[in-house]
């Protein structure tokens, strides 16, 4: 009887998160780590151990829904670094991906055939973006590009991404760009918004699962002076679909108060799924100290669906479709450790 319960339990814990298509970073209990949930927001589950410290976030999906490729804080002897591991989607076999170096790696992505990883790497000295080959471990710099919270398109050609946000008094906000998936050809998609004493920061760019549109947000802001201090004031946020080519340009109907910390699309392109903080419009911004949640937003119906309610915080996060791209994995991978090969013309 006993064995038999074990048995059943397992089958229930291993079908509960072959069926989560949700997989999200929170704080909650006192525990950070990333969370696996289905589509109606049932079914919570944590993947990855209680390591508080560690702090494990920016969870991605791989093309074929067998791994979830993340970053974590390592202690090297020098101070604390946010390096990238891979881990199976039931939390076990988490291995690290880039080897132990001085520097942050960030903004992680699969190619849609799952044989390379776009990532950004921080060094203090020098902040770029790579693309690593799986196979043979070789990273490859991409010459003058950081490419903030990139997407691959589903062809695997192109690659989305946001330009470095300059939103601090007198600066400009980012914007949404585009390059060939080799780095090369990079032109902004988005034309620069003029508006007069503000600041718009386009950022979280995403292709849909056809590739002919690319969803993304934008924040407005503002800046008051205060005696010796400017503080931010946040006016709006939107949630917008433009077309591959950045024309025809749909506003969704989401609440302006609803600030994005994640984005994606959802339900094969009928949905979009994004975590957001609930602001109060119009005033000073003090800090990023915010209570994110998880929504839903069917696009034809206009409804709005918070996923979520956890005195935690709700943040980064991604949806697989069950019609994804299989792959076919060689065995182990030959080497666990990238060796970085600089692009010719990269200084």
């Amino acid at each position: 009887m006993r064995i038999s319960l074990i048995i059943f339990c397992f089958v229930v814990l291993l079908s509960t998160v072959a069926d989560a298509k949700i997989i999200f970073s929170s704080k909650r209990d006192g525990i950070t780590g990333i969370y696996a949930m289905n589509d109606d927001g049932s079914t919570e589950t944590l993947l990855t151990e209680k390591l508080v410290s560690n702090y494990p976030h920016y969870p991605r999906w791989s093309p074929d829904g067998k791994q979830i490729l993340f970053r974590m804080r390592v202690s090297l002897p020098e101070k604390y670094e946010y390096h990238l591991f891979l881990m199976n989607t039931s939390g076990t076999n988490v291995r690290p991906l880039t080897e132990p170096q001085v520097g942050i790696n960030n903004d992680a992505i699969f190619s849609p055939d799952g044989k390379q990883v776009l990532f950004t790497r921080d060094t203090f000295k020098k902040h770029c973006s790579n693309i690593l080959d799986l196979e043979s471990g070789e990273i490859i710099q991409l010459p003058n590009i950081v490419a903030n919270s990139p997407d691959w398109s589903p062809d695997g050609r192109q690659i989305v991404f946001a330009s470095t946000s300059f939103a601090i008094a007198g600066g400009a906000g980012g914007n949404i760009w585009i390059m060939d998936a080799n780095g090369e050809n990079a032109r902004q998609l988005l034309p620069t918004p003029v508006v007069d004493g503000r600041i718009i920061d386009r950022s979280h760019p995403r292709w849909s699962p056809d590739g002919k549109q690319i969803l993304y947000t934008e924040t407005e802001y503002t800046f008051e002076k205060r005696g010796f201090f400017e503080f931010l004031i946040v006016k709006a946020n939107r949630y917008f679909i433009c077309d591959q080519n950045g024309e025809n340009i749909l506003q969704l109907s989401i609440s302006k108060k609803l600030m994005s910390k994640g984005i994606d699309w959802m339900d094969n392109g009928e949905s979009v799924l994004f975590s957001a903080a609930e602001l109060k419009l119009n005033r000073f911004l003090l800090g990023n100290n915010h209570h994110y949640n998880i929504y839903k937003h069917h696009i034809a119906t206009k409804r709005t669906t918070q996923l979520t309610d956890h005195p935690g915080s709700d943040s980064e996060l991604d949806w697989i479709s069950g019609y994804t791209l299989p792959v076919s994995p060689k065995g182990k991978m030959q080497r666990q450790w990238g060796k970085v090969k600089k692009d010719s013309s990269d200084p």
